[in-house]
């Protein structure tokens, strides 16, 4: 079904969106580790500045999600669907992300350092002014993404693809990384990131459709 036609979390079952948030607020003083969340339905669900250290959500759907300013330091996130997540200044730092659909997600000034993006789709998405620093994105899938001011000198872009990836005189490259060679396509730099915005309701959100193929 298309993630238009999904309602919130919130609205589907509400409990499930109050469950979601108390989590996110008491895994920030948490003792256990490896809480799981696996192969669960959080489409539409809003995570906006809650914590989700070192849990587990693997081949979780949640397309469309809010996690802006989450922290997802060291979560597992493998073969998760997160396409049109709004990950903006979410902290990533050491997360295992590989195989993950992350198409046309919003990661601006993320911080993925040290993550594992090994083999992820991340085509369309937005990593403006995102550090990098040790991120792994090894054959992983850049085509389109948007990496103007992007940090990724100390980054593993071995077998990525990166046609059509917008970067601007503010990226950072790995020494001998050829990025024109790439495909890449230099671009002017669209300068400071606005101030955030009170995100629009889930209800009248839409994601816009996606120019990549599946």
């Amino acid at each position: 079904m298309p993630i238009n036609d999904i309602a919130p979390l919130e609205t589907r079952p509400a409990d499930a969106q109050v469950a979601l948030t108390a989590l996110g607020v008491l895994c920030q003083h948490r003792e256990q580790s490896w809480v799981n969340l696996s192969i669960t339905d959080l489409r539409r669900a809003d995570c906006d500045g809650l914590w989700f250290p070192e849990v587990n959500f693997d081949r979780a759907c949640m397309e469309a999600a809010g996690l802006y300013h989450a922290n997802l330091t060291q979560a597992s996130l493998v073969s998760v669907n997160l396409r049109h997540a709004d990950l903006t200044t979410a902290i990533l730092r050491r997360a295992r992300c590989i195989l993950g659909d992350l198409r046309a997600a919003k990661l601006v000034e993320t911080d993925l350092r040290d993550a594992d993006f090994t083999e992820t789709d991340l085509r369309e998405a937005n990593l403006r002014k995102a550090d990098a620093h040790g991120a792994v994105f090894h054959r992983a899938d850049l085509r389109m993404a948007d990496l103007r001011g992007t940090d990724l000198r100390t980054a593993n872009l071995v077998e990525a693809r990166l046609t059509g990836a917008l970067a601007s005189e503010h990226t950072r490259w790995p020494d001998d990384f050829d990025h024109t060679a790439a495909g890449i396509v230099d671009t002017d730099d669209p300068g400071p990131e606005p101030s955030p915005l009170p995100q629009p309701p889930g209800m009248t959100w839409q994601a816009p459709p996606l120019r990549s193929n599946p």
